[in-house]
């Protein structure tokens, strides 16, 4: 009977050391887990301050008088007194807006044969009877 008794004890003890084992590595893990929540929240802040930075950067180029002035002469053509602008473009450039090129003389052409296409004028039952049984039922 006391060898029963010693056992419940033993037990009881064990039972009692698991469970304060438990409670430890809970604490640890929820410990972990708020410490790597807390290094992903300072990364953000520090991400967040660096494009903060970049923009007011950006927003005091656009805001200075240089910036104003190339966006006037790019998109107004505006100039400075006693200034004289000269433009150079390559060939190809101005051969761009002067010249057709080749794929717009295709589709021209194309555009011609589509009229001369002998299902142009069809209906689709007849579209589908002319491609399967190469009949033409006009």
């Amino acid at each position: 009977m006391i060898k029963k008794h010693y056992t419940y004890v033993i037990f009881w003890i064990i039972l009692v050391m698991f469970y304060i084992l438990y409670l430890i590595i809970e604490y640890k893990y929820k410990e972990y887990k708020i410490n790597s929540h807390i290094e992903y929240i300072r990364q953000l802040n520090e991400n967040i301050k660096q494009q903060i930075q970049t923009a007011q950067e950006i927003i005091e180029y656009k805001k200075s008088k240089a910036y104003k002035n190339k966006i006037l002469k790019q998109d107004l053509g505006y100039k400075n007194k006693a200034e004289e602008v000269i433009s150079l473009i390559t060939e190809d450039k101005y051969n761009k807006f002067t010249k057709k090129t080749t794929s717009e003389l295709i589709n021209e052409v194309d555009k011609t044969n589509k009229k001369e296409d002998i299902t142009y004028w069809m209906t689709i039952y007849e579209k589908w009877i002319y491609f399967l049984f190469k009949k033409d039922l006009r």
